[in-house]
């Protein structure tokens, strides 16, 4: 819904511009070196096991993985991962 005040609406134009976040996380599925995790629920656990099971600020997992702390969340509620397991490792 937009509201104004007038009978006249206007948009900044530089509101056009600006580069939007994706809704749907994707996390980079470049191939990976030997060693590394390889499925989605590898990576989100090797992240968690990084950031001690944090999901959220700027060493937390969400941030390793370059999505929002809330796509990291549901992905990590479907895969049913128990973050809390990561804490102390």
């Amino acid at each position: 819904m937009i509201l104004s005040p007038g009978e006249l609406f206007a948009v900044d134009e530089s509101w056009l511009l600006t580069e939007t976040r994706p809704t749907a996380a994707v996390i980079p599925t470049a191939a990976p070196a030997p060693g590394e995790p390889r499925s989605e629920r590898e990576m989100i656990e090797a992240a968690l096991a990084e950031s001690r099971g944090r999901v959220s600020g700027p060493s937390g997992a969400a941030a390793k993985l370059s999505i929002p702390p809330t796509s990291l969340d549901r992905m990590i509620k479907a895969l049913n991962i128990d973050k809390r397991q990561f804490k102390f490792r």
